[in-house]
């Protein structure tokens, strides 16, 4: 599987494109559709020129980010409507290219992960939110993690050990769930500013729209034995994650 993050924007840039040809084609009448009134085909032209601008300002936007290494303020309003918004879209069109879904997933998460700015937000360590699923656990373990992270017995068999250890060196909050649902409910609870996501590309591309405009930095689990099922992550992939936030 390609990995890319260049296949969001390309996929972006295709995406203007293809409403720019059909805001042309409408403004000109170029279908000659005769059973729509003038003004239908006036409101259709704006709304996808307004589309089409917020678009291209976006795409220009992250453009300009991923070569600047910070975003450009008067474009930051379209870059997040873009990243917030646009996927569903940018999924379909993919598909008619061969891209798998997965795929544009994971370059969607690399983008937006290169998006969050550490000097815009000025997040306290208490502030951070680590979320993992709890298909990281070992699956024969009997302790009921997801309740209260303390029950882990640090048998080693599994990596929330790990991530125990890495929330109280930064001390930063952890919350091991079963679901987006339960994700998102600890979100309404603990209000954090920002959130570290462990999980698949389908997941994590979820709670980045979900949350928005809440910085979430997503870091893709390792999957040795198939989906949800005794996954592992990469803990300095996290920690990197961690210190990006913090710097």
């Amino acid at each position: 599987m390609r990995e890319s993050k260049k296949t969001f924007i390309n996929l972006l840039i295709l995406s203007f494109l293809f409403i720019t040809i059909i805001v042309i084609a409408l403004w000109s009448n170029f279908f000659g559709f005769d059973i729509l009134t003038d003004g239908i085909i006036m409101i259709l032209g704006i709304l996808l020129t307004v589309i089409d601008i917020i678009l291209i300002l976006g795409v220009i936007g992250i453009l300009l980010i991923t070569q600047r290494g910070e975003p450009i303020s008067g474009l930051i309003f379209f870059t997040k409507l873009v990243i917030s918004y646009f996927l569903p879209i940018i999924i379909k069109l993919g598909s008619y290219f061969g891209f798998n879904k997965d795929e544009i997933l994971l370059s969607f998460i690399k983008t937006n992960n290169q998006l969050i700015n550490p000097g815009e937000i000025e997040v306290k360590p208490e502030k951070i939110l680590l979320f993992t699923p709890h298909c990281i656990q070992w699956s024969e373990c009997i302790y009921r993690v997801t309740a209260d992270c303390d029950n882990c017995q640090q048998c080693g068999q599994c990596q929330i050990q790990d991530l125990i250890e890495l929330s109280e060196k930064y001390g930063i909050q952890l919350e091991i769930v079963t679901g987006g649902t339960v994700a998102r409910k600890q979100v309404k609870q603990l209000k954090p500013e920002a959130i570290i996501g462990i999980a698949c590309e389908r997941d994590l591309s979820s709670a980045i729209q979900d949350v928005y405009p809440l910085p979430v930095f997503g870091v893709i689990n390792l999957r040795p034995h198939g989906p949800c099922f005794n996954t592992k992550v990469n803990i300095e992939e996290v920690e990197k994650a961690l210190e990006k936030l913090l710097s």
